[in-house]
């Protein structure tokens, strides 16, 4: 799991991205539990406490964007004033991803993974 979310922080926030990462997951996961592929996933992995490429690599990005808001970087630049544009750029992507689907009462609102 840990090398499948590698660079999570980039790639986050879309399923499209992490399905292939997920798939091969899920197939270790059947192999580890000897299961077939008519097996649940989701049902296995909430038995086994896995959660999904999806939601780590989300929680991941979320977490990138308040941590470089106050880096010392150039990173920091980019996130505090974001280039406007017509299609949605990592920083303006993950600002209305967290509005819409997280809490608004403090940082890291995700499901922690």
């Amino acid at each position: 799991m840990p090398i499948g979310c590698y660079g999570g922080e980039t790639f986050g926030m879309s399923e499209y991205r992490t399905r292939s990462i997920q798939s091969e997951i899920g197939k270790a996961i059947r192999l580890a539990a000897r299961v077939g592929k008519s097996t649940a996933m989701q049902l296995l992995g909430t038995e086994l406490s896995i959660k999904s490429v999806f939601m780590k690599t989300s929680v991941a990005r979320e977490r990138a964007l308040h941590k470089w808001k106050n880096s010392k970087t150039w990173i920091s630049v980019l996130i505090n004033s974001p280039h406007r544009s017509r299609m949605s750029t990592w920083v303006t992507g993950t600002s209305k991803w967290t509005k819409k689907y997280c809490k608004t009462d403090g940082i890291f609102q995700t499901e922690k993974s």
